[in-house]
């Protein structure tokens, strides 16, 4: 089958081993364009928290903090382990599920979100009477839609931003399976009338288990 995910990947991924070894097309390319933004870093604070690897990347980019280093989930987590060497919390679910369990290890401490400018802050909001509130912009996330239609048996996509730059602007393939993840990407597609099914948990490894379970 032809696979389409809005997400650059290496040739080590899983999803890329699975298309290798099932004799599938992939085709995987970003819908985003990303760029850095100078911010400025709050001097005195308890935890940094993640929402993205992308967040990570430009983040981190002036150094790694002293404070505690939280991700929103296991993919974001091991790119803070891979240039931090070191995650001190890791979200697992559903992004509400994720506040209430920050919120509690964290309550009455300081917080620092660095985040995207297209970030929906879906956290910060919720554990906001918990803990004191930083943030700041550390990247732009600009939607390139693409100047060629693509046809899938199966889209994936990774992000509302994604999921805007495609389904607004071509239309997926008649019959074709779509699969989001996380839930913020599923809301996404049900708000412009597409079904589709949602992987487990934000990551690869559930994205492969799920096309697997479709024959």
């Amino acid at each position: 089958m032809t696979v389409f995910i809005s997400r650059h990947l290496s040739g080590q991924s899983p999803l890329s081993t699975w298309a290798v070894a099932g004799g599938h097309t992939l085709l995987a390319t970003s819908l985003i364009d990303f760029q850095p933004i100078s911010f400025s870093p709050p001097k005195q604070v308890d935890w940094w928290f993640f929402y993205s690897s992308r967040a990570v990347d430009f983040g981190l980019a002036g150094g790694v903090p002293m404070a505690k280093l939280a991700a929103m989930g296991p993919g974001t987590a091991k790119t803070l382990q891979k240039l931090a060497g070191r995650v001190d919390f890791v979200g697992a679910g559903t992004p509400e599920e994720v506040a209430v369990a920050f919120g509690e290890l964290a309550r009455g401490q300081r917080v620092f979100f660095p985040r995207a400018r297209q970030s929906r802050k879906t956290v910060q909001a919720q554990v906001a009477d918990l803990i004191t509130v930083l943030d700041d912009i550390c990247y732009d996330n600009i939607a390139v839609p693409l100047q060629s239609p693509i046809s899938a048996e199966v889209y994936i996509f990774t992000s509302p931003l994604n999921v805007s730059a495609f389904v607004d602007h071509q239309a997926l393939t008649a019959g074709a399976r779509v699969i989001a993840i996380g839930p913020s990407t599923a809301a996404a597609l049900t708000a412009r009338g597409v079904d589709c099914l949602v992987a487990a948990s934000p990551d690869e490894e559930a994205v492969v288990r799920l096309l697997n379970s479709l024959g």
